[in-house]
């Protein structure tokens, strides 16, 4: 395994450690997502700043915001992380307002969004760029009533933050969507989410969805089988790699086999597609720092993080419903 790749794991572990310990009340998978985020950053925990970034969160919002409940520990890890928690949170309200334009219910997704547009250093120009983001998810609701919902806003936001055209953004992503439902077998929630993030990468239409149906089949090979769920759109960051797709494959696996050897990572809450998601993660941030194509570590880091977030999110709320079902 990568040296690097090896310290971005045993980061990852000691902070979801790190995380249960000083939050034990909290769901594993909640302390996973929390891990990533100071993964992502290349920092440890800091339980105790967590839990002040949390007195300040309850002090500017209620118990039935969206920020509170399922949301929060992602939250106040990225106020940790922040030089000023307090008016990190400010500017990530005053974009989630901005984006949620004419909307009464909040949206766990347009959240995540809106604190990428402030991750990003984009605060400045917050109004155009969710102008943009809103009619960019206006015309991707013309393309596909029925699929395009809230869970796209984080990868719609994405797109807003580039400086392309929204008519290329809307022509590529549909063209991209059309290539790949002809060319791969899986559910049009997952095309379209991939479609949204080739998107993103540079390269020929057909080039970039081909590598990502290489990838995928690659690992199958392998016996690791990629889902086709949320999950499935991490492969367009993976796509980005200029890496050989056995040798990036082979990485991978030997990193998913690795993470399933802690304690945290291997139960019903993070199965096997979850945790070969994170694992493509850590592979992509290690070799995107060394050379991606045009997408750039800032973006890869940042599709990045949108995914294995959302992933945990809808993980909760599955395990929710599962609850009330029994």
């Amino acid at each position: 395994m990568n040296e690097k790749i090896k310290e971005k794991c045993d980061l990852f572990v000691e902070n979801r450690n790190i995380i249960r310990k000083g939050f034990k009340f909290e769901n594993d998978i909640v302390t996973v997502a929390a891990a990533k985020v100071f993964t992502d950053a290349g920092k440890t925990a800091d339980v105790e700043r967590m839990k002040e970034c949390r007195a300040v969160l309850k002090e500017k919002v209620g118990a039935f915001s969206g920020f509170r409940g399922m949301m929060e520990l992602i939250v106040i890890s990225k106020m940790a992380l922040a030089e000023n928690p307090s008016q990190y949170f400010d500017d990530v309200m005053k974009v989630t307002k901005l984006a949620q334009k004419g909307k009464i219910f909040e949206s766990s997704s347009v959240e995540l969004a809106a604190m990428h547009v402030v991750d990003q250093g984009r605060i400045g120009d917050a109004e155009a760029v969710t102008q943009r983001y809103l009619d960019i998810m206006k015309r991707m609701s013309k393309e596909h009533p029925f699929l395009t919902n809230d869970n796209d806003a984080p990868f719609a936001m994405m797109l807003a933050l580039t400086d392309k055209n929204i008519d290329s953004i809307i022509e590529e992503m549909e063209a991209i969507f059309s290539y790949m439902k002809d060319n791969f077998k899986a559910g049009k929630n997952a095309i379209q989410g991939i479609s949204e993030v080739l998107t993103l990468v540079d390269g020929g239409i057909e080039n970039k969805s081909n590598r990502v149906i290489e990838i995928y089949n690659s690992l199958k090979e392998r016996g690791h089988k990629y889902g086709k769920d949320n999950e499935f759109a991490s492969l367009g960051v993976l796509a980005d790699l200029d890496m050989d797709v056995n040798a990036m494959t082979e990485e991978i696996a030997e990193v998913a086999e690795y993470l399933g050897s802690n304690p945290g990572f291997g139960n019903f809450l993070l199965g096997r597609t979850e945790r070969l998601m994170f694992a493509g993660m850590l592979v992509a941030e290690v070799y995107g720092q060394e050379g991606a194509s045009t997408t750039g570590t800032a973006i890869g880091s940042a599709v990045a993080a949108i995914i294995a977030e959302e992933i945990m999110l809808m993980a909760i709320v599955a395990m929710n419903v599962m609850i009330l079902n029994n």
